[in-house]
Formats: structure tokens, C-alpha cells, sequence
């Protein structure tokens, strides 16, 4: 299967991902009321922490190791699932126990139940991840885009459902369901084959171990900021509105990163045979990654009041400028999360973790000043800052490690398109923010034009392009 279908893949369950996920918030907010969704809030977070420690190293381990040796895939995945299980069964009663000292950390003995509620996630989450980096390895994107839409879907309905009947622990019980059913299809889709042979594992939890660090130490980046926030300047408007501009902006980052699933398995397939076809891979990739990144940027600057108010309400004006500087931020953090990944890719792990360790105690320390002199711009001009230079570090190591991939003309074209669609959309102010998603319309139009007039759409792109259309569609 082509890589421009995979990505199609990639972006579309990660759109319905998000989608879901800003609906149920909404939702939730209304239907439960504050106190109750403010607990919901709570839980949930404690279940996201959970799932990067176990989710997103173990897949990426699974998917490289499964990539470069696909002759092994169902005895490294039969091996993995073994140790998963063992371990995260651990892990889950260890969590079990800590609920009610959790609770009590938070001031709130009565979260103690709630959060025994989600018990069965890291049991869940630790046995999905060998699925879906056996998948993944194997480049059977398409079944693990399904996976995710099953997840989506499921838990926009059982959510709503429960939570109509059950309240707040109605909601909760959402999460592990729908992620039972997603793993019940993982595991009837991958079909592991039934020989008794097996093979170390080892080394997978070896090289999952800096990737799950990379991944929570970019994690705590993208929250400290909102917890210096409500910390150091203690008031509980700055922090709704802090957070609503960080739900705005970095939108681009959640489903644009979602294509190092795709990146890693492939850039270390490709350099097991050739450096100059892993140049050539990453090269596209970044090309068609700022191509969606640059624009959007873009927009979200020059119209971050209008959003901010229609997606919020007018009440929120006050998270406008912060949206538009934590979108520039999180253009920067898109590529080098993205420019990680090739390192991980190559064996360089250390690398990106050594970067995102910088990055997030500089971005502290800098905050802890910044706050209470600049308030809530100061904040995300930090985070942006800091995005900024861990970028620069990301590109100089993926330059040394598998040579030019740059696109430069590529690069100087976009860039020249999506500035010419933000100077049109900052001399253009609507009177009406309801008309916003009609000059979202229009300038894309009009961004795509420029590209093609611009010859940076080539007959190449098209041909991918229609190569995800249905030949059903094709023949009418």
C-alpha cells in the first residue's frame, strides 16, 4: 500500500480522534455541570498520563524492531503480549493502591473511587500497544486507522450514553469500555499465528524505554506552562482562558504528529537498505507536513480572536493573543517532535531525550519570571520560544544522522503562499464570527492556487492525490 494512502489513514482517524474528543468536552461540560466535569477533568488526565506511559514507546519500539526483521512479526508480538501482560497486570494494582493517596494529594478523598474506575486501562493500554506496533511494523496502517476510529466513535456514544444515566461515573466508565473494543478488533485483525516459538524482548523494552521518556517528557512541556499558570498567578479566569488557548493552538500539532506512527517503522526500514531513499522519504514527508503546518499556523494567528470566540464564546477574548502565539509555538513543535522521530528511527534516542529534557527545564525556569511580569502572553511566547530552539536542536541531529533532507525550495515556496494568505486574513477583520469557516474556505482556495501557481503542486502530487479516490468514484 502506498505511503500517501497510509498518511490519508494516519490523518483521518487522528481528524475523527480529535473531533470526538472536543465534542465530548463540550458535551460533557454542559451535561454534568462544572464540579462534576471539573472531576471528569481530573480523571481523565491521570488516564492520558497513563496512556503515554504506556502506549506510545512500547508501539514505536515494537513497530521498528518489527520493520527492519517482519520475517519475526508473530513471535515478537506473542512474546510482547506475554510480558504486557505480566507486567501491566502489575502496574494496574499498584495503580489501584495509590488511588486513595492520589485522591487525598488532590484534596478530594471522594476521586478515590473514580479513579479506581479506570483500573482496567493500563491492563488495556499495555496489550493494545503490542497490536498496534505489530501493525504498525508491518504497515497495515489502514487496520490501525480503524482501530481509532473505534475508539472514537464508541466512546462519543458510550460517553454521552453513561453519562446521561450514570452521571460523572457514567463518563469514566466510557473510556475503558471503548478501549476494549477497540482491542477486541486489534486482536481479531492481527491474527497472530499459534506456534510455541518465541524470541528476546529485551531489546524492545530497551529501546521503548528512552521513547517513553521522550514522549512524557514532551508531554509535561505542553502542560507545565498551564500549571505555572493557575500556580503563580492564582486566578481561575487566566487559567480557563490559558487553557482554552492551548486546545486552540495546538490542534495542528495532535494530528499532524500522528504521522510518526508511519514515519518511524518506514525511515527504519529504509535506512537498513539506503541513507539516500531514507533522505528522499523524510524529505516528503516534511515537504507535505509544512504544507498543511504552515497555513494553518497561519490562520490561527491572524484569526485567533474570532475563533477563540466563536469555538468558546465572547467571554473568552481574553485567551486571543496567547492562541496566537502558542500557534506559532506549536508549528515548531510539530517538526521537532516529527524530526525525533527520525532520530528514534536511526537508533539516536538519546538525542531527542537529552533536547526535551532541556527544553522543558529551560521552559520552567523561564516561566517562573515570566508569568508574573507578562501574564498569559508571556507564558506562551516561552513555550514558543522554547519550541523554537528544541526544533533547531532536532534539525541539526537529523542532519548529522541521515544527511540533507531539507526541501528548500519547497520550504521558500509554502512559506511565501501561507504568508501571503496571512496578510490577507489580517488586513481582512469579520464583523461576523459565524462567517469565520467561509473565509477559512475562501483563503484555502485561494493557498492552493498560489501552490499551483507557484509550481510546487506537480503532476506527481496529483497523481497521489488521486490515487486515494475510490475506483468506484474514478469510474463515475
Amino acid at each position: 500500500m502506498s505511503t500517501t494512502k497510509n498518511a490519508a489513514y494516519v490523518l483521518t482517524s487522528q481528524v475523527i480522534l480529535l473531533l470526538s474528543g472536543v465534542i465530548i468536552s463540550l458535551g460533557l461540560g454542559r451535561l454534568l455541570g462544572p464540579e462534576l466535569y471539573g472531576r471528569y477533568g481530573i480523571v481523565f488526565a491521570v488516564a492520558s498520563v497513563l496512556n503515554v506511559l504506556l502506549t506510545p514507546g512500547i508501539v514505536q519500539a515494537i513497530a521498528k524492531h518489527i520493520a527492519e526483521k517482519k520475517s519475526h512479526a508473530g513471535m515478537v508480538a506473542k512474546a510482547m503480549l506475554k510480558r504486557q501482560l505480566i507486567i501491566c497486570t502489575a502496574l494496574a494494582i499498584i495503580y489501584f493502591a495509590l488511588a486513595t493517596p492520589l485522591a487525598q494529594a488532590m484534596n478530594d478523598k471522594s476521586l478515590a473511587w473514580l479513579l479506581r474506575a479506570i483500573t482496567p486501562m493500563a491492563i488495556l493500554y499495555g496489550i493494545s500497544a503490542v497490536y498496534g506496533g505489530y501493525l504498525t511494523g508491518l504497515g497495515r496502517f489502514a487496520e490501525q486507522s480503524i482501530q481509532l476510529i473505534i475508539y472514537s466513535t464508541s466512546r462519543l456514544a458510550l460517553t454521552f450514553t453513561l453519562a446521561y444515566f450514570f452521571s460523572v461515573t457514567g463518563a469514566l466508565a466510557a473510556l475503558p469500555l471503548a478501549s476494549l473494543m477497540a482491542l477486541l478488533y486489534l486482536a481479531h485483525t492481527a491474527k497472530l499465528k499459534s506456534d510455541e516459538r518465541t524470541t528476546p524482548t529485551a531489546g524492545i523494552y530497551k529501546l521503548a524505554m528512552p521513547l517513553t521518556m521522550f514522549t512524557a517528557l514532551i508531554t509535561l512541556f505542553m502542560n507545565t506552562d498551564l500549571l505555572l499558570v493557575h500556580a503563580l498567578l492564582k486566578s481561575p479566569e487566566a487559567t480557563g482562558y490559558y487553557t482554552a488557548a492551548s486546545t486552540i493552538a495546538r490542534m495542528p500539532y495532535f494530528v499532524l504528529t500522528a504521522l510518526a506512527t508511519l514515519m518511524l517503522p518506514a525511515v527504519a526500514e529504509k535506512l537498513a537498505s539506503s541513507k539516500e531513499e531514507a533522505q528522499k522519504f523524510v524529505r516528503e514527508t516534511i515537504r507535505y507536513v509544512l504544507m498543511l503546518l504552515l497555513p494553518a499556523t497561519a490562520l490561527l494567528v491572524s484569526t485567533a480572536k474570532p475563533l477563540v470566540m466563536l469555538l468558546y464564546r465572547s467571554e473568552y477574548v481574553h485567551a486571543a493573543e496567547p492562541t496566537a502565539i502558542l500557534a506559532a509555538g506549536t508549528a515548531a513543535l510539530t517538526t521537532a517532535y516529527l524530526l525525533a522521530t527520525v532520530l528514534n528511527a536511526a537508533g539516536k534516542t538519546s538525542y531527542p531525550l537529552t533536547v526535551m529534557a532541556a527544553t522543558l527545564a529551560a521552559s520552567v525556569a523561564a516561566n517562573t519570571m515570566a508569568i508574573p511580569q507578562y501574564g498569559l502572553k508571556g507564558a506562551a511566547a516561552v513555550v514558543a520560544i522554547a519550541s523554537v530552539a528544541a526544533a533547531i536542536a532536532m534539525l541539526l541531529g537529523a542532519y548529522r544522522r541521515i544527511g540533507n533532507f531539507i526541501p528548500y525550495r519547497s520550504i521558500a515556496k509554502t512559506a511565501a503562499a501561507s504568508l501571503a494568505i496571512l496578510a490577507l486574513a489580517m488586513s481582512f477583520r469579520l464583523q461576523n464570527k459565524f462567517l469565520l469557516p467561509v473565509e477559512y474556505a475562501i483563503l484555502g482556495v485561494l493557498y492552493l492556487a498560489l501552490l499551483i501557481a507557484l509550481k510546487e503542486i506537480n503532476h506527481s502530487d496529483k497523481e497521489r492525490l488521486r490515487s486515494l479516490i475510490p475506483n468506484a468514484l474514478k469510474k463515475a
